[in-house]
């Protein structure tokens, strides 16, 4: 076939790892869900100068592929180093994915922005580095739009539930609901971090993060969460919340979350349900929204591990009940857009 070694070496892996994938599934015939193939950097040359990618084939065959993303974004990459290339075929067309990296120096963070996720919305809080809040948004999640789609599939599947698999219209039916989530998410993701990483940029900020990544391994909940949870899109969140701040050199860090949501930000003690989204506890008569007493603990817990803005556990301001229902303070010219309010605790 006129195969380089490397090829050969690379073809035989791929026929191991899918036949012990089909003796470990009981000896069933493999299914290749996703046609892709990572490509040696001995086999391709990218030309950035005249947006042309050329990838040399077997036997001595070469093809030149352009580019035919945006100048704006091949300039983008300038500097970085190109490590990795990836070919896939879907629906019928080959798209390649060429894949930068290049070494960061983070800034050194004069604020701390903590970031707690939940189902239904982001909330975000500016802390400065000797524990002073000074700005607090929450923005809604597309969850329930998401799970609209999710019910949709299940009805179809529920009035075909021996041949949807094998009707074409209604593969085609449930193909679009799925294709609808996987946009939504996608979009939704790059949107917030985006912006995230930009407020962060802008008041030279860390990003805290809760590790969700043993999130659903050691989930003991009940069906219906589990339901949710299986359509919350948290991993793609972080990923480019992650992705977007270290492109600005910005530090993110991620602590543990346990605790985040029940322990008390003041005293540390038991918080119990207070009143809808709003948690109290009854040692210290410490009363806060769930989602910003989230944050609180995030910033906490940073600061108690990486120590620095002095010794942990100085005193936490937030806005007061009566003041401006955005939750926020400063100038409300500098504020976030957002479709809800936020109220703080009162003590």
């Amino acid at each position: 076939m006129g195969f380089r070694a490397h090829h050969a070496k690379e073809i035989y892996v791929y026929a191991n790892s899918s036949v012990g994938s089909a003796r470990s599934n009981g000896g069933r015939k493999p299914v290749l869900r996703r046609l892709s193939a990572r490509i040696d950097k001995y086999d391709y040359r990218l030309d950035l100068d005249n947006m042309v990618l050329i990838l040399k084939l077997h036997s001595d065959y070469e093809v030149k592929l352009r580019l035919i993303t945006s100048r704006k974004r091949i300039e983008k990459f300038r500097g970085w180093s190109n490590y990795e290339l990836v070919v896939k075929y879907e629906d019928g067309e080959f798209w390649v994915s060429v894949y930068f990296r290049r070494t960061i120096k983070p800034l050194k963070p004069k604020t701390v922005v903590a970031i707690d996720l939940n189902f239904d919305n982001v909330t975000i809080a500016l802390f400065t580095l000797n524990g002073r809040l000074f700005r607090l948004k929450r923005f809604k999640t597309p969850h329930g739009k998401i799970l609209t789609h999710k019910i949709w599939i299940e009805r179809i599947q529920k009035n075909y539930p021996r041949s949807w698999r094998f009707i074409k219209g209604v593969r085609k039916a449930i193909e679009k609901h799925g294709e609808r989530i996987k946009n939504i998410s996608r979009d939704y993701s790059h949107k917030i971090g985006d912006l995230i990483a930009e407020l962060a940029l802008k008041y030279q900020s860390v990003i805290i993060l809760e590790d969700l990544d043993e999130l659903k391994e050691n989930n003991k909940k009940s069906r219906e969460f589990n339901k949710k949870l299986g359509l919350w899109f948290y991993r793609r969140i972080q990923f480019c919340i992650e992705y977007e701040a270290r492109e600005r050199n910005l530090e993110v860090v991620k602590i543990n979350p346990k605790g985040t949501s029940s322990k008390c930000p003041r005293c540390s003690g038991k918080l119990v349900e207070y009143k809808y989204r709003v948690l109290g506890c009854k040692k210290c008569g410490f009363i806060g929204d769930r989602d910003v007493t989230a944050t609180l603990n995030i910033y906490r817990k940073y600061i108690s591990k990486y120590s620095r803005c002095g010794a942990p556990g100085v005193a936490l301001n937030t806005p007061k009940p009566s003041e401006n229902t955005s939750g926020m303070r400063g100038n409300q010219d500098e504020a976030m857009p957002t479709s809800s309010y936020m109220n703080s605790y009162e003590s």
